[in-house]
């Protein structure tokens, strides 16, 4: 995703663009993948994924692209026109009836059902008390003291969620569960500057104008992907698919060539400039000992700890005869061993011009898509999904799961429905276990600090992916078209072309209170703790296991 933007941006400003792709399909973690074979009579075969697609009020650039790719198809004759909103989540727990709230609350109803449904996962209004306040914490907190001490905690512990007590046991269960049912925002390993931040404005989309959570009316590479192909194409952007690159061979202080391993042969480029748009373990592998004594961010990219940094995240669907809806959102599995969050896709598919029925043999009415976050955990009987030798023994486990904490009735409903099954074609299943080459990066306490700018000293090499440093700070579709934005503007202004008109966006939310803000930037300059954290510090000053641990430190 962060290669096609950079490479949307450039082309629309006449550069010659040529984008090299590894594999046969565009964009990456983000594609649609088929199911080869199933398709009849004309239709299309059954599309999977890699993972269901979430795109909150807060994605700014992303959406921003879409407006520019047409789509025949789309409602608005653009790619954006081909998003739909979904008004609710819901919790799954341990086979009782869904917890359903709004995504945005309005009027005092909504509220009400929002504040019950705290209740029904255990628990209470002191809780969703200390949680907010965790949100009103970060939000006041000065750039600096997010930069600082906050990205040195983990978001479970910045929640007060490791300190025993401090919440209900099962409300604080579902929020550290709930929180990793997005592998980049992990609570316990993630931290509270990525995840505060991320956390902190969907919060705020609750009190907006725009859908907090919209998904597509069909298959990512359909409603996307195949559009945004064609649109880049007609820009003038070449594509070679089957070409991975090797190596980048440096001449003096520049990148000379790169070389690529193709099924004709190794084969060498030549160009004016290189944007590296690949996976994290991909780009760590290509810093050489030359690139990292060239550019300091190279080396401290090639200096991460891959199984530290990064998890993984594998998507499964479970196609249906009949529709099985149970809420017309995501639905939030808190207690499933491997942390799985699913959304019913036919209410909203059925709503454009890409509908269930043109997908299979006709008779496909249903898809429940499927996330699993949380592949190193046991089952129920002690299995880890990477432990298993054969995809349809992990398709099992995961259908198995959601049975498990649905209600009778629908479980029955998806029982009967269900005709055929796909895993993630990330995941490579094998007599040896499981391996995944779709990696993400989970932005633990200090990564910040580590992971590279889009531009870099190395004066024609940029970076365009979602590991970037950037405005949003998450790894996710925002994150790398963010870093392709950021890739292109750095680009145009070496080439001494202007580069102003490629748009940046901040996030106005996250500055929302700017008195508190300008008191806590003199705080933190003076070594005192945050207001909220005051009454706490002096306590301290008595019991020191009492204060927050950046208060001790601002004591000395």
């Amino acid at each position: 995703m962060g290669g096609l933007a950079c490479a949307h941006e450039l082309a629309g400003r006449g550069l010659d663009v040529t984008v090299y792709e590894a594999g046969g399909h565009l964009g990456g973690k983000a594609r649609s993948h088929d199911v080869a074979g199933t398709g009849t009579g004309g239709r299309r075969d059954l599309p999977g994924e890699h993972g269901f697609r979430f795109y909150p009020a807060f994605y700014r650039h992303v959406i921003e692209t879409m407006k520019q790719i047409p789509d025949r198809l789309s409602p608005t004759g653009t790619v954006a026109g081909n998003l739909v909103g979904t008004p609710e989540a819901a919790a799954a727990l341990d086979g009782r009836r869904l917890v359903v709230s709004p995504r945005r609350p309005r009027g005092f109803g909504d509220a009400a059902r929002a504040v019950a449904g705290v209740y029904q996962l255990g628990g209470n209004l002191r809780d969703l008390a200390r949680y907010l306040g965790a949100h009103l914490k970060y939000l006041t907190a000065c750039e600096q003291r997010r930069d600082g001490e906050i990205e040195a905690l983990s978001w479970a512990a910045f929640i007060g969620a490791e300190t025993p007590g401090r919440y209900r046991e099962s409300f604080r269960e579902v929020l550290l569960s709930c929180t990793r049912t997005m592998v980049a925002m992990n609570a316990e390993r993630g931290s509270s500057r990525t995840l505060g931040r991320v956390s902190s404005l969907l919060l705020l989309d609750g009190f907006g104008d725009v859908d907090v959570d919209r998904t597509m009316m069909g298959p990512t590479s359909a409603c996307w992907l195949d559009p945004w192909e064609a649109e880049l194409r007609r820009r003038g952007v070449r594509f070679v698919f089957g070409a991975r690159v090797a190596e980048l061979e440096m001449r003096g202080d520049r990148i000379a060539r790169a070389w690529l391993t193709t099924p004709s042969g190794p084969r060498a480029i030549e160009a004016e400039a290189f944007v590296l748009a690949v996976p994290l373990e991909a780009a760590h592998r290509l810093v050489s000992d030359e690139l990292a004594e060239a550019d300091p961010s190279l080396a401290r990219l090639a200096r991460l700890d891959l199984e530290r940094v990064t998890n993984w995240m594998v998507g499964a669907q479970f196609f249906l005869r009949e529709d099985v809806p149970m809420c017309e959102g995501h639905v939030f599995y808190p207690r499933s061993p491997w942390a799985l969050t699913s959304i019913s896709q036919a209410q909203f598919w059925n709503r454009g011009a890409r509908g269930m029925s043109s997908y299979g043999d006709g008779g496909l009415r249903g898809i429940l898509s499927v996330d699993v976050s949380d592949c190193f955990a046991p089952d129920r009987d002690g299995t880890r999904l990477v432990d298993e030798t054969s995809r349809a023994a992990i398709l099992e486990r995961i259908f198995g799961q959601v049975l498990e904490a649905v209600d009778a009735p629908t479980r029955r409903a998806l029982r009967r429905a269900l005709f055929a099954s796909h895993l993630d074609d990330e995941v490579q299943v094998g007599p040896s276990g499981v391996t995944s080459t779709a990696r993400l990066l989970i932005h633990p306490p200090g990564s910040w600090r580590e992971r590279p700018d889009a531009a870099l000293e190395i004066p024609n090499l940029f970076l365009a992916a979602d590991y970037v440093r950037t405005s949003v700070d998450l790894a996710s579709m925002e994150g790398a078209n963010e870093a392709g934005r950021r890739a292109a503007r750095a680009l145009l202004a070496r080439l001494g072309l202007a580069a102003d008109g490629v748009k940046l966006f901040a996030f106005e939310g996250l500055d929302r209170f700017g008195a508190l803000r300008r008191l806590d930037r003199g705080l933190h300059a003076a070594g005192l703790p945050h207001l909220m954290d005051a009454p706490a510090a002096v306590r301290g000053l008595l019991r020191p296991e009492d204060a927050p641990p950046f208060a001790i430190a601002a004591r000395g």
